[in-house]
């Protein structure tokens, strides 16, 4: 595992991200980053295109899946399994991401 540098597009909202070839989330919840896939458990949704972060909770429009960003675990249904979540950091005002 090492650690990759990233460039969200925001700190206020969800920002989608590629790195090491996969597409990530990453948002500043309470002052902590967090980082998930970017797709939806239950139909690979993409977050962000059909979803919405309300708070900590991320919501799939896709078909109503709802997630807690900073754990990736379902909230409701139907989604049931949890999101892969990434380890993040800020080192010096840059963000990494570990893969």
């Amino acid at each position: 595992m090492e650690w990759h540098a990233v460039e969200p597009t925001s700190d206020a909202d969800a920002s989608p991200i590629s790195v090491g070839g996969l597409d990530l989330l990453v948002a500043c919840i309470d002052g902590e980053w967090y980082a998930v896939e970017n797709r939806c458990s239950h139909a690979a949704c993409a977050f962000s295109s059909d979803g919405e972060l309300d708070g900590s909770t991320l919501i799939c429009n896709c078909h109503g899946s709802e997630f807690d960003f900073r754990t990736g675990a379902p909230l409701v249904m139907p989604a049931f399994e949890a999101l892969r979540t990434y380890a993040i950091r800020e080192v010096d005002g840059q963000l990494e991401i570990e893969l």
